[in-house]
């Protein structure tokens, strides 16, 4: 089954670069983004992004940015 997952990836700077924190899974984009903008001033960096994936069949497609601020490295 197929269905778009909508994430917050907070990041934090530590010595050797950026180190991810929990991330956080929301209904929708908006709800992601809003949340992600109330975390920018707490990280080093944070992004949201929305994504399509099929867990039984293992495909996960291209995130979509959906907000970002900070440092944040790049989605693969």
């Amino acid at each position: 089954m197929r269905e778009t997952i909508h994430i917050v990836q907070p990041f934090d700077r530590i010595k050797r670069g950026l180190m991810p924190r929990q991330a956080l899974q929301y209904k929708t984009g908006q709800e992601a983004s809003r949340r992600a903008e109330l975390l920018a001033s707490a990280h080093a960096g944070v992004v949201a992004y929305s994504m399509d994936v099929d867990e039984e069949g293992g495909d996960y497609g291209q995130p979509r940015v959906l907000f970002t601020a900070g440092e944040v490295p790049e989605l693969a």
